[in-house]
Protein backbone atom coordinates (compact mmCIF):
# COMPACT_ATOMS: atom_id res chain seq x y z
CA UNK A 1 0.00 0.00 0.00
CA UNK A 2 1.51 3.33 -1.03
CA UNK A 3 1.60 6.03 1.60
CA UNK A 4 1.63 9.69 0.67
CA UNK A 5 5.16 11.07 0.74
CA UNK A 6 6.03 13.92 3.01
CA UNK A 7 8.05 16.80 1.62
CA UNK A 8 10.77 16.86 4.29
CA UNK A 9 14.28 15.59 3.58
CA UNK A 10 15.29 12.45 5.46
CA UNK A 11 18.07 14.52 7.01
CA UNK A 12 15.37 16.27 9.04
CA UNK A 13 14.43 13.03 10.80
CA UNK A 14 15.93 11.13 13.70
CA UNK A 15 17.07 7.56 13.15
CA UNK A 16 16.58 4.34 15.08
CA UNK A 17 19.04 1.64 14.01
CA UNK A 18 18.78 -2.09 14.58
CA UNK A 19 22.09 -3.69 13.72
CA UNK A 20 23.30 -7.17 12.88
CA UNK A 21 20.13 -9.16 13.46
CA UNK A 22 21.04 -12.70 12.40
CA UNK A 23 18.65 -15.38 11.11
CA UNK A 24 19.06 -18.83 9.56
CA UNK A 25 16.68 -19.35 6.64
CA UNK A 26 16.34 -21.20 3.33
CA UNK A 27 15.53 -18.47 0.81
CA UNK A 28 16.87 -18.61 -2.73
CA UNK A 29 16.14 -19.51 -6.32
CA UNK A 30 18.00 -22.81 -6.45
CA UNK A 31 17.11 -26.12 -4.86
CA UNK A 32 20.53 -26.19 -3.16
CA UNK A 33 19.94 -22.79 -1.53
CA UNK A 34 16.60 -23.98 -0.21
CA UNK A 35 18.04 -27.23 1.12
CA UNK A 36 21.22 -25.91 2.74
CA UNK A 37 20.00 -22.49 3.80
CA UNK A 38 22.10 -19.48 4.68
CA UNK A 39 22.74 -16.90 7.33
CA UNK A 40 20.91 -13.62 6.74
CA UNK A 41 22.16 -10.54 8.56
CA UNK A 42 19.75 -7.60 8.66
CA UNK A 43 20.37 -3.93 9.47
CA UNK A 44 17.48 -1.49 9.62
CA UNK A 45 17.29 2.29 9.89
CA UNK A 46 13.95 3.84 10.79
CA UNK A 47 13.57 7.54 9.94
CA UNK A 48 11.14 9.19 12.35
CA UNK A 49 10.77 11.94 14.95
CA UNK A 50 12.05 11.11 18.44
CA UNK A 51 11.76 14.45 20.23
CA UNK A 52 8.45 13.67 21.94
CA UNK A 53 9.72 10.30 23.22
CA UNK A 54 12.89 11.95 24.48
CA UNK A 55 10.73 14.21 26.65
CA UNK A 56 8.08 11.74 27.84
CA UNK A 57 10.42 8.76 28.33
CA UNK A 58 7.49 6.48 27.42
CA UNK A 59 7.77 3.44 25.15
CA UNK A 60 4.40 4.17 23.52
CA UNK A 61 5.84 7.46 22.21
CA UNK A 62 8.50 5.77 20.13
CA UNK A 63 8.97 2.64 18.03
CA UNK A 64 9.42 -0.52 20.07
CA UNK A 65 12.58 -2.13 18.71
CA UNK A 66 11.56 -5.50 20.14
CA UNK A 67 8.47 -5.36 17.91
CA UNK A 68 10.61 -4.37 14.92
CA UNK A 69 12.76 -7.44 15.58
CA UNK A 70 9.69 -9.69 15.81
CA UNK A 71 8.25 -8.34 12.54
CA UNK A 72 11.61 -8.87 10.82
CA UNK A 73 11.97 -12.36 12.27
CA UNK A 74 8.45 -13.39 11.23
CA UNK A 75 9.08 -12.43 7.62
CA UNK A 76 12.57 -13.92 7.34
CA UNK A 77 11.56 -17.16 9.02
CA UNK A 78 8.25 -17.23 7.14
CA UNK A 79 7.47 -18.51 3.66
CA UNK A 80 10.48 -19.04 1.41
CA UNK A 81 11.22 -16.30 -1.10
CA UNK A 82 13.40 -16.43 -4.20
CA UNK A 83 15.06 -13.02 -3.82
CA UNK A 84 16.78 -11.15 -1.02
CA UNK A 85 15.15 -8.05 -2.54
CA UNK A 86 11.74 -9.55 -1.79
CA UNK A 87 12.71 -10.23 1.82
CA UNK A 88 13.96 -6.67 2.31
CA UNK A 89 10.93 -5.14 0.62
CA UNK A 90 8.52 -7.23 2.69
CA UNK A 91 10.17 -6.22 5.96
CA UNK A 92 10.30 -2.53 5.03
CA UNK A 93 6.66 -2.47 3.88
CA UNK A 94 5.51 -4.26 7.05
CA UNK A 95 7.30 -1.69 9.21
CA UNK A 96 5.92 1.26 7.24
CA UNK A 97 2.41 -0.18 7.56
CA UNK A 98 2.75 -0.97 11.27
CA UNK A 99 4.20 2.39 12.30
CA UNK A 100 2.69 5.43 10.56
CA UNK A 101 5.23 7.68 12.31
CA UNK A 102 8.04 6.12 10.25
CA UNK A 103 8.84 8.32 7.27
CA UNK A 104 11.24 5.87 5.62
CA UNK A 105 13.00 2.55 6.18
CA UNK A 106 16.51 1.77 4.98
CA UNK A 107 17.20 -1.94 5.14
CA UNK A 108 20.29 -3.97 4.33
CA UNK A 109 20.08 -7.74 4.03
CA UNK A 110 23.27 -9.78 3.69
CA UNK A 111 23.18 -13.43 2.63
CA UNK A 112 26.36 -15.37 3.43
CA UNK A 113 26.04 -18.30 1.03
CA UNK A 114 25.35 -17.62 -2.60
CA UNK A 115 25.93 -19.65 -5.75
CA UNK A 116 28.38 -17.25 -7.39
CA UNK A 117 30.69 -19.88 -8.87
CA UNK A 118 33.65 -19.17 -6.59
CA UNK A 119 34.73 -18.08 -3.13
CA UNK A 120 32.76 -15.14 -1.81
CA UNK A 121 31.58 -13.48 1.37
CA UNK A 122 28.04 -13.55 0.04
CA UNK A 123 26.10 -10.57 -1.16
CA UNK A 124 24.03 -7.77 0.24
CA UNK A 125 21.23 -5.52 -0.95
CA UNK A 126 20.16 -2.18 0.45
CA UNK A 127 16.76 -0.60 -0.09
CA UNK A 128 15.24 2.69 0.98
CA UNK A 129 11.44 2.76 1.08
CA UNK A 130 9.26 5.75 1.90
Amino acid sequence: MDRPRKQASLGEYDVIRLQDMVFQAKHGCSIAEREVGATFTVNIELFTQLRHASITDQLEDTIDVADVYKITQKIILGPVKNLVESIAGSVAEALLNEYPQIEAVRIRVHKDRTPLGGPSGGYEIEMLLH
